[in-house]
């Protein structure tokens, strides 16, 4: 192995919390290439090389901002390991998507999971996850991946999913910011991964938004939020799909 990469889209962090556990079961400092910001030329990735890529699921399907980057990663024949991260429902088309993204960018997949985590809006469901158990399940699949490319195994995994995917359906809702409260510290807006947000912090542009959530997450003030009647009404429709812990699943 020449050199071991993470390549994640993790808005919230999840996908490359997830990355980076992956990474400890190779013997080599992950270098990361952050998805988050859009690249400004071409990478092409050494043969010889290993990249781990993770992304989160949105209503089943890969965000198309982790599409379009991913596009301009030229994997030259080198090893992936595929991770996608979900809110405790369901990946659906998900982990077969990335795959067939990656494989178009000239990687060769050896090995995916799909990992359940903590719901980016309703924070009820899948709360804390990836927890202690997650984290084991995910060091033993990380070593089995290990392994097999070690050995010079080249067989891709089948993933589940169908083709062509799922038609991508996911509730969108506006980013509710309390003026009283913002410091227009300009965070949200520098780490956006879409730049929809004013320098000063206080206006957002819906068209561009993909309600990621980041922007909310890392308010130093807590002054962005969603509606709790959104949350609500989410719980109401697609509640009862999250309610019972859902498993990881790897596939070598």
């Amino acid at each position: 192995m020449e050199k071991l990469y993470t390549i994640t889209f993790s808005p919230t962090g999840i996908s490359r919390f997830a990355a980076d556990k992956i990474a400890e079961s190779f013997d080599t400092e992950p270098i990361l290439i952050d998805l988050c910001r859009e690249p400004r030329d071409e990478i092409q990735i050494e043969q010889q090389s290993v990249c781990i890529i993770s992304v989160p699921c949105y209503g089943g399907r890969v965000p198309q901002t982790a599409i379009e980057r991913l596009a301009h990663i030229h994997g030259n024949g080198a090893t992936a390991v595929l991770c996608v991260t979900y809110g405790n429902r369901a990946f659906e088309d998900a982990l077969l998507e990335l795959a067939d993204c990656t494989g178009k960018a000239g990687f060769h997949v050896e090995a995916g999971c799909a990992v359940a985590g903590e719901h980016n809006i309703m924070h009820i469901y899948g709360t804390g996850r990836p927890d202690n158990s997650d984290q084991k399940e995910i060091l033993q699949f990380s070593a089995e991946a290990a392994e097999k490319i070690k050995s010079g195994i080249r067989k891709s995994p089948d993933f589940p999913g169908s083709r062509p995917y799922k038609e991508y359906h996911a509730a969108k809702t506006e980013i509710l910011v309390d003026e009283n409260i913002c410091i227009s510290c300009g965070q949200c807006a520098s780490k956006c991964p879409v730049n929809a947000i004013s320098n000063d912090g206080l206006h957002l542009d819906g068209n561009a938004c993909i309600n990621c959530m980041r922007c909310i997450q890392i308010c130093p003030k807590k002054a962005r939020s969603i509606s709790k009647e959104f949350v609500s009404a989410l719980i109401q429709k697609v509640g009862k799909a999250c309610e019972t812990r859902k498993k990881n699943q790897f596939y070598l």
